[in-house]
């Protein structure tokens, strides 16, 4: 340790020996002895300063370095954001067109669906009024029977059903009306970016939306079915009395061809083609539907029951007879019905008693017109219980059973008049049995 401390001090002594400085000034020279100790101190000092100044200048390079890397990494930080910013924008763009896609797109389904729902909810409305009616109407005819008094033997069919056995299955018809319906809905499909989550949706809401369409086109396909089979029943009914459709039947009305229902204003561009193909079917169905309506209207004016529901004999038919009182071949053109004294008389049809009171020959009488050029008469009433201008419905009595006027007993003389001119009551009758038997 000594020695260590010995040779630095040596190395100080050499380094730092005692030195004097001289300068003269005005011809007087001054020196000035400088130690090894001072020497030491004035060396730090002027080692600190250059270590100071050294330090210093370092330390400015360092920091503008420092302040360049700073504004550098900001800038690129600055940077970074706006990319980010505008990724974020863009993201939102694309979901904000999206979902502007999207609520299009099923505001177009909901008013597609909504147009065709109000079209066949007034079809179905119609159809269900239109069978309630020929329901009303084939019950009421099933109380009086067959023209003997006959009551149905089946627990009342209320229509015949004539309708042919389905050509295909449901089951095929539903995938036929399902490709067709991809395929229409294929046409004017929205586009949407691939693999979007967009794109997932539509596909799941054009699923749900053509599945709806199938449903609602079967139907209609329903619909038109059995509006098609009622149309021929009741045409069947009308040939039966004799008279035809032909003839009964009103001139045709000018059918509107785009929404046969009628409704608001809806322009065609709002639809597409699945909803076009949609309207063809059900304007077709509303044209049957509103056939099937003109029918019903006729069918249920005319004269089809039997003047008794009670039990009941014919005791002479319609044509010509051996007369009752002179024994001689004469026309008869009604049909008599004989039964218990004071039995309730029933008008046939719905319609208006246009004459009530005494004929020659026939007694009491009751005759009500029934609108459609058809008129109805009930004579040998023992009492008459309306009177003129008076409604009547389908089976309200009109008088009771009797022997008035030119009569050998009991009985109620029926006729059917069409425009004036008699027609067979039984035709009429035999056609209200097919209205309720099958």
């Amino acid at each position: 340790m000594s020695r260590r401390s010995g040779r630095v001090k040596r190395i100080i002594s050499r380094l730092f020996k005692e030195r004097q400085i001289y300068h003269r000034s005005d011809g007087v020279v001054h020196f000035i002895s400088m130690s090894t100790r001072t020497q030491i101190a004035l060396a730090g000092v002027i080692g600190t300063f250059l270590l100071w100044v050294a330090y210093a200048s370092v330390n400015v390079v360092f920091k503008e370095q420092i302040i360049v890397a700073k504004e550098r990494d900001a800038r690129i930080m600055e940077t970074t954001y706006a990319k980010q910013l505008l990724k974020q924008q863009r993201a939102y763009d694309d979901v904000h067109s999206l979902n502007v896609i999207m609520q299009r797109e099923f505001d177009a389904t909901m008013a597609e669906i909504s147009s065709r729902h109000q079209t066949l909810k007034s079809m179905v409305e119609r159809k269900v009024a239109i069978d309630q009616s020929l329901d009303g109407l084939a019950r009421g005819l099933s109380e009086a029977g067959a023209p003997n008094g006959a009551k149905p033997a089946n627990a009342n069919r209320v229509m015949i059903d004539v309708a042919p056995a389905e050509a295909t299955p449901r089951q095929s018809r539903l995938s036929i009306l399902r490709r067709q319906a991809l395929e229409e809905v294929e046409k004017s499909r929205a586009a949407a970016p691939p693999g979007s989550a967009a794109s997932e949706a539509l596909k799941k809401m054009e699923s749900a939306a053509v599945d709806l369409y199938i449903e609602q086109m079967l139907l209609v396909a329903a619909l038109e079915e059995k509006a098609t089979a009622k149309i021929d029943t009741l045409h069947r009914v009308l040939a039966a009395t004799g008279i035809g459709g032909e003839e009964l039947l009103p001139d045709p009305k000018i059918t509107n061809m785009v929404l046969a229902q009628g409704g608001p204003f809806i322009h065609a561009a709002n639809f597409t083609d699945a909803s076009t193909a949609f309207f063809r079917h059900a304007n077709r169905a509303g044209v049957l539907i509103d056939e099937l309506a003109t029918l019903e209207a006729v069918v249920a004016r005319l004269p089809l029951s039997s003047p008794l529901t009670v039990s009941r004999r014919l005791t002479s038919g319609f044509g010509v007879r051996r007369d009752p009182i002179t024994g001689r071949n004469a026309n008869h053109f009604g049909v008599d019905f004989s039964a218990a004294w004071a039995s309730p008389v029933t008008a046939t049809a719905s319609g208006v008693v246009v004459y009530a009171g005494v004929k020659n020959g026939w007694g009491r009488v009751v005759e009500v017109d029934h609108g459609n050029g058809f008129m109805t008469r009930y004579a040998h009433l023992h009492r008459i219980s309306v009177k003129r201008g008076q409604k009547v419905a389908l089976h309200q009595k009109v008088g009771e059973l009797g022997s008035s006027g030119r009569s050998t007993g009991p009985h109620v003389h029926y006729e059917v008049l069409y425009k004036g001119r008699p027609k067979n009551p039984r035709r009429f009758m035999e056609a209200g049995r097919y209205v309720f038997e099958s």
